[in-house]
C-alpha cells in the first residue's frame, strides 16, 4: 500500500515538472528565441520559434498521458484514449509543418520590407487547409484515393471552365515568382494607369493613385504590358526642372545663380537627396529666350513634386531680387502682316 501510494506520489511530481517544464519552454524561452531572431534577421529561427507556439505543452501532456496514464488513470481508459491521441498527434505535426511554411514565407515579407501578398497568403491557406485535412482523412482511415481520381478526372473540364480566373492566377504567381513589381513599388502601365502597388490578390493587382483612388487591373493584363517601375533598381529618381530665361541674359551669371537655388533648395526640402550636386544645362535657344534644364535628385517618386514646386518657387523669387527679366514672348511683324491680310 505504502508503495502504490509513493509511486503515485512521484507520478503527480514527475507529471507536474515535465508540465512546468514545458510551460517554461512554451512562455519564455520560445519568446526569447523568437526576438533574438527577429533581431538577427534569421528567418529560420524566427518562423520555427512561431510555429512551435503550444507545441511543447501538447507534447509534454501527450508524453504525460502515455508515461503515467497507466498510474494515474485505468489502463482500459488509456487504450480508450489511443486513436485520439494518434490523430491529435497526427494533426499537431500537420498544424506545425503549415505554420512553418506559412511563417517562412511571412518572416521573409516582412524582413525584405514587402508588403503582404494576399495571393502567397490565400494559397498557403489553401494548401493548410488542404493538408490538415488530409491528415485528418488518413487519421481516420478514410480513402481519400477516390477523392483524388475524381479531382484528376475533372480536372480538364475545370481548366476549361475557369480559364481567365486560371490565367489570371498563375499571372498573379509570375508576377510574385518573377518579382517584376511588389507591394510598395509605385508603377506606371503602358496604357496609363499609374499609383503604388497596395496588394496583389488572386485575380488581380491593385494600384492606389496619389488620389487615393483605387485601380483594380487583371494580373494577365500585368504582364502583358509595359510596366515602368519607376522604385526600382532604387527608389531615387532625378528630378527635371525646366525653365527659361531672356535672350539677352548672362549665361554665366545664370548658371552660378541656379545651382546656388539648387543647393538650398537639397538642403532644405524634404525628401530630397542633400549629398547630390545639382547641375543646369541649357538646351535650346530661339526668340523669346534661353531654355535649360536644372537636375535635382529625389528619395522617392512622390517627393518630386515638392522638391520641384520648391524649386521654381525660390528661383523665380531670386531672379525678381538678381533683376534677371523674364523670357518675353516675340510674334514676327511678316506673320502678323499675313495674318491681317488673311483676314481683310
Amino acid at each position: 500500500m505504502m508503495t502504490n501510494t509513493t509511486n503515485f506520489t512521484e507520478t503527480i511530481i514527475f507529471t507536474i515538472a515535465i508540465l512546468a517544464l514545458s510551460l517554461v519552454l512554451d512562455w519564455l524561452l520560445r519568446p526569447w528565441v523568437r526576438r533574438r531572431a527577429n533581431a538577427r534577421n534569421a528567418i529560420v529561427g524566427e518562423a520555427i520559434a512561431i510555429a512551435s507556439s503550444g507545441q511543447f505543452t501538447f507534447w509534454a501532456i501527450v508524453l504525460c498521458i502515455y508515461q503515467f496514464g497507466g498510474t494515474l488513470f485505468s489502463p482500459d481508459l488509456l487504450t480508450a484514449w489511443q486513436p485520439t491521441l494518434t490523430i491529435a498527434g497526427n494533426l499537431a505535426i500537420a498544424i506545425f509543418i503549415v505554420r512553418l511554411l506559412t511563417n517562412l514565407v511571412d518572416s521573409y515579407f516582412r524582413h525584405r520590407q514587402i508588403g503582404n501578398v494576399s495571393l502567397i497568403q490565400n494559397l498557403l491557406r489553401g494548401l493548410s487547409a488542404l493538408a490538415i485535412g488530409g491528415t485528418l482523412l488518413i487519421s481516420y482511415g478514410f480513402p481519400i484515393s477516390p477523392v483524388l481520381t475524381v479531382i484528376a478526372g475533372s480536372s480538364l473540364g475545370l481548366t476549361l471552365a475557369l480559364r481567365e480566373p486560371l490565367a489570371n492566377f498563375f499571372a498573379g504567381v509570375q508576377i510574385i515568382v518573377s518579382n517584376r513589381v511588389r507591394p510598395g513599388d509605385y508603377i506606371r502601365l503602358a496604357s496609363g494607369e499609374e499609383g503604388f502597388v497596395t496588394d496583389i490578390r488572386w485575380s488581380d493587382t491593385y494600384l492606389r493613385q496619389l488620389a487615393n483612388n483605387i485601380i483594380i487591373i487583371p494580373n494577365a493584363q500585368m504582364i502583358s504590358q509595359i510596366v515602368t517601375n519607376f522604385s526600382r533598381p532604387e527608389p531615387e529618381l532625378a528630378v527635371l526642372v525646366d525653365s527659361m530665361v531672356g535672350p539677352d541674359a548672362d549665361l554665366h551669371r545664370i548658371e552660378t545663380i541656379v545651382l546656388d537655388v539648387a543647393r538650398e533648395v537639397l538642403a532644405a526640402t524634404t525628401g530630397a537627396i542633400n549629398t547630390f550636386e545639382p547641375l543646369i544645362r541649357f538646351n535650346g535657344i530661339d526668340a523669346s529666350g534661353i531654355r535649360f534644364t536644372v537636375v535635382l535628385r529625389a528619395q522617392s517618386f512622390t517627393d518630386q513634386f515638392l522638391l520641384r514646386h520648391e524649386m521654381i518657387k525660390r528661383l523665380h523669387t531670386r531672379f525678381q531680387a538678381e533683376g534677371i527679366a523674364p523670357p518675353t514672348q516675340r510674334v514676327r511683324l511678316d506673320e502678323g502682316v499675313k495674318l491681317l491680310s488673311g483676314n481683310s
